[in-house]
C-alpha cells in the first residue's frame, strides 16, 4: 500500500476527536508499522505527518496528538523545527516534549534545551523530565540553575533529571545545590545518590565512591547511608570492607543489618573471621544477625562459636543457634541438637528438630544411629524422628530393634520412622515385627510401615505376607497381614483375598472386604459387585457397594460409558443417602447421555434432589446436551 492510499484516511486523522471511533488510527498504525518493517517511504510519511503540525492546517487537537504519538515513533532531526514550535504553547507543550524526548536525534534534545529557560513553570518541569530521560550531560547547566526555582515541581523535576544523566558536572551541580540542612536536603541526598550510581555504572567507579564515602557519615539519615554502603560496596569492595566493619557495631539496626548483608556477598575467609571477632560485643539482635550470616556463608571455621553459642543467656539467640547448627555441625552436633529438641522451649525446640533433621556429614547417620542405641525418654523419641525425617537407612536395624521393644511409644515411633528409613531388603524383619507385635495400635503401624516397604520395589514381593497369613494361628495377625495386602494391591494376593471373602469367620470377611477397598488398581471390582449384590449380611453388604463406589474412581482403561453401566448396576443396590450421593458424585467423571439421564433421574429422590441436580448441570457444562427421556 502506498502513502496515496492513505490520503483519504489522515483526513478523517485531521478531523478525529477522543469520542469518535478509533478506526482511521488503527488502520494509519498498521500502515505505519509495515512501512517501519519495510524501511520504506519513511521520510515522506513524516514529511506528509509535518504538514498536519503546520500553524495554518485544520487540525483537530487529538488529531495533532496522534500525529506527535507516531512521529516520536519514525521521526527524524526534520520534525524537530515543528516540534519546538509546540513546545512554546502550553496546549501542544506536553505533546512536544513527549514527542521530542523519543526521537534520537541530537537536534531534538537541543530543541529541548533550547526551551527550557523561557517556558512556563509546568512546561518547564516536563522539559526537565524529558531531559533526564535522554540522559542529556549537555543540558546540566540549564537543569542546575533550575534548582533554585520558587516552582517546588520544577525544582524536583531538575534534580531528578540531573540524577539520571548522572554524569560528574551532575555529580558537582547536585553537589553545589544541596541545602546544608532543612527537609529538603533529604532529597538531594537521595538524587545524589542515584547520580552516583549511575556513575559508577558508566566506569568512574572513584568518583562514585568519593561520593559515597561522604554518605556514610554518622550524621546523614539511615536510608542514605545504606544505599551509599550499597553503592561503596559494589563500586570498590576493598574500600567497602574496613568502612562495613566499623558499621558491624552500629547502634543503629538498619545500619548494622545492611552492613551484614553486604559483608555476607563477600566470600573471602576473612569475612567469616570478622564476624567470629565482632560477635561478643555485638546487641543480642547483632548476634543474631552473625548467626544467621555465618550460617549462610557455610564456612565451617564458625562451627565453634555457634555451638557455644547455644547456650546462650538469650532465647532468640540460642535458637538462631540450633538453626545454624544445621548447616554448619557434625556428627558431634547430634547430641547438642537432640537434647534441644528434648527439653527446649518451643521456639528452640522447633530449630533444633530442623537442625536434626538437615545436619550433614559423612558420620551424621551413624551418629544418630548410635545415639538411639544409647539414649532415652524424649531424647531417644526426638533422634527415632530425626532418623525417620533423614531417611537414615544406617538407622532401620536399630530402629527395627526399638519397634519390638518394651518401650511403647518409642516403639511405635520407630515404627513411623521406618516407613522413611527401610528399604524393601528389610521388609522381612518388619513382616516379623508385625507378627510379634502384641500392641494393637503398634501393629497397625508396624503393618501400614510394612506395606508402605513392600511398595517401594520395583516389583512389590507379597509372597511372604501371603504365606505367614495362611500359617499364622492368631486372628488378629491375619487381619492386619490382610490389610497389608490391600495396601500394597499386588495380584498375587487377590485369591487369598476372595478366599477370605466367604470365610465363615465374619471378621475376616469383613478385612477381606476393607483390603479389597484399598486396593489401587480396579482388578476387584467383579468380587466387590457381586458381594454387594449377593450378600445377605446387611452391613457387609454395605461395605462391598462402598468400596465397589471407590475402586470405581481409581484410574482405568474403562470408557466413560462402561464406567456409567458400572453405575447403573449398583445404583438400585444404594439404599443409603450417602450411597447415593457417592454415586452421584463420580457421574460428572464420566460426562454420557446416559450419565445425565441418571442423573436426571435421580431429580425426584427427595433424599438426594440436590445433588442430582449438581451433577447434571456438571455434565451438560461439560458439553452433554442430549438428555434421554
Amino acid at each position: 500500500m502506498k502513502l496515496a492510499d492513505m490520503e483519504p484516511v489522515l483526513t478523517r486523522i485531521a478531523a478525529w476527536d477522543y469520542s469518535q471511533a478509533r478506526d482511521p488510527l488503527y488502520e494509519f498504525s498498521g500502515f505505519l508499522r509495515a512501512a517501519v518493517a519495510a524501511q520504506s517511504e519513511l521520510p515522506r510519511i513524516e514529511a506528509r505527518l509535518l504538514r498536519l503540525l503546520e500553524p495554518r492546517a485544520a487540525v483537530t487537537p487529538a488529531g495533532r496528538d496522534y500525529v506527535c504519538r507516531e512521529l516520536s515513533v519514525i521521526g527524524t532531526a526534520a520534525s524537530v523545527p515543528a516540534l519546538a514550535r509546540l513546545l512554546t504553547d502550553r496546549a501542544t507543550a506536553e505533546t512536544a516534549r513527549y514527542t521530542l524526548a523519543r526521537i534520537p536525534a541530537p537536534e531534538a534534545a537541543g530543541a529541548l534545551r533550547n526551551a527550557l529557560p523561557a517556558a512556563p513553570a509546568d512546561v518547564q518541569a516536563g522539559i526537565a523530565n524529558a531531559l533526564g530521560e535522554r540522559r542529556d550531560g549537555k543540558s546540566v547547566a540549564a537543569l542546575s540553575r533550575l534548582l533554585a526555582s520558587s516552582d517546588a515541581a520544577v525544582a524536583s523535576a531538575a534534580l531528578a533529571a540531573l540524577a539520571r544523566i548522572g554524569d560528574k558536572p551532575a555529580l558537582a551541580a547536585i553537589d553545589s545545590a544541596m541545602p546544608k540542612s532543612g527537609p529538603g536536603r533529604e532529597e538531594f541526598l537521595r538524587a545524589w545518590v542515584r547520580a552516583a550510581d549511575a556513575v559508577a555504572a558508566g566506569g568512574d567507579k572513584a568518583a562514585a565512591t568519593r561520593v559515597y564515602q561522604r554518605l556514610i557519615a554518622p550524621n546523614e539519615p539511615a536510608m542514605i547511608r545504606i544505599a551509599a554502603l550499597d553503592g561503596l560496596q559494589a563500586a570498590d569492595p576493598k574500600a567497602a570492607l574496613p568502612v562495613l566493619s566499623r558499621e558491624l557495631g552500629s547502634a543503629g539496626s538498619d545500619i548494622q543489618a545492611a552492613a551484614m548483608r553486604l559483608l555476607n556477598r563477600v566470600p573471602d575467609p576473612e569475612v567469616t573471621a570478622l564476624f567470629l571477632k565482632q560477635y561478643p560485643g555485638l546487641s543480642p539482635i547483632g548476634q543474631i544477625r552473625v548467626l544467621s550470616a555465618l550460617a549462610d556463608r557455610g564456612d565451617r571455621a564458625a562451627r565453634p562459636l555457634v555451638t557455644a553459642a547455644v547456650k546462650s543467656a538469650t532465647a532468640e539467640v540460642r535458637a538462631s543457634a540450633l538453626a545454624a547448627l544445621g548447616k554448619l555441625g557434625d556428627a558431634s552436633s547430634v547430641s547438642i541438637l537432640a537434647q534441644a529438641a528434648a527439653n527446649a522451649p518451643a521456639g528452640e525446640q522447633d530449630a533444633a528438630r530442623e537442625s536434626l533433621a538437615m545436619l550433614r556429614g559423612a558420620d551424621v547417620d551413624t551418629a544418630v544411629a548410635a545415639a538411639i542405641a544409647s539414649s532415652t525418654g524424649k531424647i531417644r523419641l526426638e533422634l527415632i524422628r530425626a532418623a525417620g525425617e533423614r531417611a537414615s537407612s544406617e538407622s532401620a536395624d536399630v530402629l527395627m530393634k526399638t519397634a519390638q521393644s518394651s518401650d511403647a511409644e518409642a516403639a511405635l515411633a520407630a515404627i513411623r520412622a521406618l516407613r522413611n528409613a527401610a528399604s524393601p531388603e528389610d521388609a522381612p524383619a518388619l513382616l516379623d515385627a508385625v507378627m510379634k507385635i502384641g500392641n494393637a495400635t503398634q501393629r497397625r503401624e508396624a503393618a501400614t510401615t510394612l506395606a508402605s516397604v513392600i511398595r517401594q520395589a520395583r516389583t512389590p514381593a507379597i509372597g511372604p505376607v501371603l504365606t505367614a497369613c495362611l500359617s499364622s494361628p492368631d486372628k488378629p495377625v491375619k487381619l492386619t497381614l490382610l490389610d497389608v495386602m490391600g495396601q500394597v494391591s499386588a495380584g498375587e494376593a487377590l485369591p487369598m483375598l476372595r478366599a477370605s471373602l466367604k470365610d465363615p469367620d465374619p471378621d475376616v470377611a469383613r478385612a477381606a472386604i476393607l483390603a479389597l477397598t484399598a486396593w489401587q488398581t480396579p482388578a476387584p471390582l467383579p468380587d466387590l459387585l457381586a458381594l454387594a449384590k449377593t450378600e445377605s449380611n446387611a452391613t457387609r453388604q454395605i461395605l462391598a457397594l462402598r468400596g465397589f463406589i471407590k475402586v470405581l474412581s481409581v484410574p482405568s482403561e474403562r470408557s466413560n460409558d462402561e464406567s456409567v453401566a458400572l453405575l447403573k448396576q449398583v445404583w438400585p443396590l444404594a439404599k443409603l443417602q450417602a450411597e447415593k450421593r457417592a454415586l452421584l458424585a463420580l457421574l460428572p467423571l464420566y460426562p454420557t447421555p446416559e450419565a445425565l439421564r441418571m442423573a436426571n433421574a435421580a431429580v425426584g429422590d427427595a433424599a438426594v434432589s440436590r445433588e442430582a441436580v449438581s451433577a447434571a448441570d456438571a455434565i451438560r457444562d461439560l458439553g452433554v446436551e442430549t438428555a434421554v427421556h
